[in-house]
């Protein structure tokens, strides 16, 4: 179990995560949806220390860390067991897509470059880019890149992945490829934070899902409770003002 706690952040006078705590059991998908301005990609930046907490701790299983700490020795700590896929793919444009998959196994993980190539390879070939793996991001369509950018985040054999609307920057037709990656590594076990606005998809591939509004937990369950039976108000009146089919049963509830 991973153990997310007391979590808090604000920017002027706007708080927007307040004592926030989650647990992400290890081997499931963990999604979180929620308004605008909810907190929710607030809280993954603050996991990979992108952006400074006020207050709370991450705790993988062997303590907890600070995540309000400046220390490097701990932010590394924490950011080698942490993969990020970001929504806008932060590819390195005057690398390759092996190079960019391949060279954070060498600088990060101290990898013999022979080796990070190979392993690089690999992961190219899981997200279905085997034949794309010596072209540059310019010539990748934005769906392309952004399986470069998971399966850069993968190769470094990270204890937690973590999805930033993985799919937000993308063209509606390149939407699925990224969506049936994801979904097969839920399959294989790997374990997965997620933040999204596509509900279809959270309800198929989540194990949980986490409605946050106003920088609190409103509600966690599995899928078919959360969107068929949410047992809070405000949770239903979100799901039903997504317009998502999914979501007639809980908008008649």
């Amino acid at each position: 179990m991973i153990q997310i706690r007391g979590v808090s952040k604000s920017f002027g006078g706007t708080t927007v995560l307040d004592g926030l705590d989650l647990d992400i059991p290890r081997r499931s998908v963990v999604t979180i949806i929620g308004p605008s301005g909810s907190g929710k990609s607030t809280l993954l930046r603050i996991l990979d220390y992108l952006e400074h907490a006020d207050s709370g701790t991450v705790d993988f299983g062997d303590g907890p860390i600070d995540l309000t700490t400046t220390k490097t020795a701990e932010i590394r700590k924490v950011r080698s067991k942490i993969g990020f896929v970001f929504q806008n793919y932060n590819l390195f444009l005057n690398k390759t897509a092996l190079q960019n998959v391949a060279e954070p196994l060498v600088y990060s993980k101290g990898i013999k470059p022979d080796e990070a190539r190979k392993i690089a390879a690999e992961q190219l070939d899981r997200v279905g880019l085997a034949d794309f793996r010596d072209r540059y991001p310019s010539t990748l369509s934005g769906g392309q890149q952004q399986r470069v950018g998971i399966a850069r985040a993968v190769a470094l054999s990270p204890e937690l992945l973590v999805l930033d609307e993985p799919t937000s920057a993308l063209d509606p037709e390149m939407v699925n490829g990224v969506l049936e990656v994801i979904k097969q590594l839920g399959k294989e076990g790997m374990t997965m934070l997620m933040v999204t606005h596509e509900m279809r998809f959270a309800y198929e591939a989540s194990n949980q899902v986490v409605f946050i509004e106003g920088g609190h937990v409103i509600e966690q369950g599995d899928p078919k409770q959360i969107f068929e039976h949410p047992h809070e108000q405000r949770t239903a009146e979100f799901l039903s003002s997504t317009n998502n089919v999914l979501l007639i049963p809980a908008a008649q509830a």
